[in-house]
């Protein structure tokens, strides 16, 4: 095997992806080189005119733009996409994206290759010897509209004593529930495998690792029916309508039958242990370089 020079980049904090990637590479027996690389693999658009920058000093390298979402909600998003397909198109040697759903959204601004990458998740893993002690868990960013973290304190308002003790993961505060702010992974394996559901009402994701995380350890997640990766990645058992009668229902209909959902999540949680690993979505961005360079 030819031993690749690599150069990632992202967002280097503990909620991005990028240092993730990068410990794959190197667990496949790649370095780290921004020194005159291979392959610049860039993971996040936020990054993109250091990834040029490098290309542009290391000509012979191979360029990979990562493109993560379509934020719809957000002002100015035609005209912002509009000029990050521009860029793609004349500086990536290929584009990837995170779901399939990420490349028909990008499909309307960008007419160029593109290839599914998907973002790895964190390090956990099924613990049966954890007890489901709690209830509720939310991991993420909770006050961005498009999370629609209202939902579930509209579903629970009633009901203080279950609003309380809901968990939230992540670096913002949603003022209700028990925030833990962001917890490293042993910490998040734990909450995972001692919390019953894990609540996902986004409106839209462009992949919803939460959601891959929670099934790996045996967890079921909750979603709804308008976000267009739950419907590609979970079974349609764990999917409900956007709306908090809609949302108690499916808790009610899930909690009925616990175990039988929660062997469901777990038989797509083997199968995501290995597809969303680290080291699997390494191979997967080196196997595009090969095949592209040949």
């Amino acid at each position: 095997m030819k031993t690749i020079k690599f150069a990632g980049l992202g967002w280097d904090g503990y909620t991005g992806q990028i240092s993730r990637i990068r410990e794959g590479i190197q667990e496949l027996g790649h370095v780290l080189d921004l020194e005159n690389p291979d392959l610049i693999y860039c993971n996040d658009p936020s990054k993109y005119i250091n990834a040029i920058k490098l290309k542009r000093k290391f000509p012979k390298s191979f360029l990979i733009l990562n493109f993560l979402d379509v934020p719809w909600h957000m002002p100015g998003v035609i005209k912002k996409l509009s000029l990050e397909a521009t860029i793609m198109k004349k500086e990536a040697d290929i584009v990837t994206v995170i779901s399939n759903k990420v490349k028909k959204d990008l499909s309307k601004f960008y007419d160029g290759e593109t290839e599914v990458i998907y973002n790895p998740v964190k390090d956990v893993e099924f613990k049966k010897e954890i007890s489901k002690t709690n209830e509720y868990l939310y991991v993420g960013r909770a006050n961005d509209p498009i999370k629609r973290v209202k939902l579930i304190h509209e579903a629970f308002k009633n009901d203080k004593n279950v609003l309380n003790k809901i968990i939230f993961c992540g670096f913002e505060d949603p003022k209700f529930g028990n925030y833990l702010g962001v917890v490293n992974d042993d910490r998040l394996t734990q909450l995972y495998n001692s919390s019953k559901f894990v609540l996902l009402p986004s409106k839209a994701e462009g992949i919803g690792l939460s959601m891959i995380e929670a099934m790996i350890c045996g967890s079921i997640p909750i979603m709804c029916s308008d976000n267009l990766t739950a419907k590609e990645f979970a079974p349609d058992d764990f999917i409900f309508d956007p709306n908090p009668m809609s949302f108690k229902k499916k808790i009610y209909q899930l909690n009925y039958d616990y175990e039988k959902f929660q062997l469901l999540a777990l038989s797509y949680g083997e199968k995501y242990k290995i597809q969303f690993n680290k080291k699997t979505i390494a191979k997967n961005i080196i196997n595009i370089y090969n095949k592209k360079i040949g």
